[in-house]
């Protein structure tokens, strides 16, 4: 993800900090605008895995410098495919999807109520792919 980043103009490096759900760090070339993205991955499979754990509705932010990448990796044959998405329309989409299942049984997670998984399916993020654009710093 950052050397895709690099490529595409911006300045990245990966951040292994200790601010939660930062993987990376980006800016312009200008370096006038900095943003930090999380990153999640999945290789084949229908789903990317994530945590309800800070989610909660969440309205726009006009100046967004928090965003989440998807990252389908695929395999050796093809190139990976990407979802730019907001911070705050995952979280807010995470919150909605996660009350809805709740809503289906009964308002209690069957298995295991204590268990903060949360899958997101690629259908989700549709209007999300290739958004390079939202980021602000290409």
């Amino acid at each position: 993800m950052v050397a895709e980043l690099n490529k595409r103009g911006a300045f990245a490096v990966p951040f292994a900090g200790n601010m939660p759900n930062i993987d990376i760090i980006a800016c312009d070339s200008q370096e006038t605008r900095t943003v930090y993205i999380q990153v999640k991955t999945k290789r084949g499979g229908k789903n990317w895995h994530s945590s309800i754990v800070g989610c909660q509705p969440t309205s726009p932010r006009v100046d967004e410098y928090r965003f989440w990448v998807f990252v389908d990796l695929g395999d050796v044959q093809t190139s990976p495919r990407y979802w730019i998405v907001p911070d705050w329309w995952v979280k807010n989409d995470i919150y909605n999807a996660h009350q809805a299942y709740l809503a289906k049984h009964g308002g209690i997670r069957p298995g295991n109520p204590d268990s903060t998984h949360h899958s997101i399916a690629e259908s989700r993020l549709e209007q999300w792919q290739s958004r390079w654009d939202i980021l602000g710093i290409l």
